[in-house]
């Protein structure tokens, strides 16, 4: 594949991966917005609400050493990044048909929820860095962020006006239609991650064969970073907690709760095509 050809194909392969990345996040993070309030309303404690937090950010991060693995070894990427998506897309808008007081159940959906992104988004990253490659890192995840973040924009705004046109007296059943009309971003995820596999089969062939492959070693530094994110990860509060809180406490009204959550996505949004760019000026420094 000649230089201009491999470059014009790695663009459009990272703006169509990013645009899916748009639809889920419209379906997932939208569902965020308003998951503290609706798990309450379903009749979990907050004591529980933060334990399934918990508990699906750990099976959504940990997993991924399994996924991630066995993706690299079977280099079966595409089979985990579809039924990763599947799942995480599917399991939001099973969200309204759980029934009145059914908190396990809605519990349950947002563990496999976190599932189904543990398992795609290694094989993701991976194939998305062998194109990435020929635009620059940085610049390739700011692309990819800046989409996904803009979905995760979108999908609470969407969630504001679907309460405003049909919302209801009963905020549990003003939240099960949001999560029923979820499905429409979620069957445009699942269909063009479909279109994106069957256009490119083999995205390996963008990475630059010049470079070497990576080897992962243990350094000082390494570890100095994994264990600043592991404190920084202990002190943090998940949105769903801090919905319930606003919600409980009338700090928000529960209408203003996924604007809320809709800005600080813009906010990730246009910091991530900042700090991809500075990235790749910089390298590591612009952690």
């Amino acid at each position: 594949m000649d230089k201009k050809r491999a470059l014009s194909g790695a663009i459009t392969f990272i703006t169509l991966m990013g645009i899916v990345s748009l639809f889920s996040d419209m379906t997932h993070e939208g569902a965020r917005s308003i998951l503290g309030e609706y798990l309450n309303l379903a009749g979990a404690s907050a004591a529980t609400i933060g334990f399934v937090s918990g508990i699906g950010e750990l099976c959504g991060y940990s997993l991924r050493l399994i996924s991630g693995f066995i993706a690299d070894k079977t280099k079966k990427y595409w089979t985990f990044v579809i039924t990763g998506y599947v799942i995480q897309a599917l399991a939001i808008p099973a969200l309204a048909l759980v029934p009145e007081h059914g908190w396990i159940w809605a519990c349950g959906l947002v563990i496999l929820e976190r599932i189904g992104k543990a398992i795609k988004k290694p094989a993701k990253n991976t194939l998305v860095s062998f194109a990435a490659s020929e635009i620059g890192t940085g610049k390739g995840f700011a692309y990819q962020e800046f989409l996904d973040q803009l979905g995760a924009f979108l999908g609470p705004v969407l969630l504001f006006v679907i309460a405003l046109v049909k919302g209801t007296d009963d905020l549990f059943t003003t939240y099960r239609i949001s999560f029923a009309i979820l499905l429409v971003p979620a069957m445009i995820t699942i269909a063009l991650v479909l279109t994106a596999k069957i256009r490119y089969p083999d995205p390996e062939i963008f990475e630059k064969q010049e470079d070497k492959p990576a080897s992962f070693e243990f350094r000082k530094s390494f570890v100095l970073f994994m264990a600043a994110i592991c404190f920084f990860a202990f002190g943090f509060a998940d949105f769903t907690l801090i919905t319930l809180h606003s919600a409980n406490t009338g700090a928000f009204n529960e209408s203003m709760l996924s604007l809320l959550y809709a800005g600080a996505m813009a906010v990730d949004a246009f910091a991530a095509l900042f700090f991809g760019w500075l990235y790749d000026k910089v390298g590591l420094k612009a952690l």
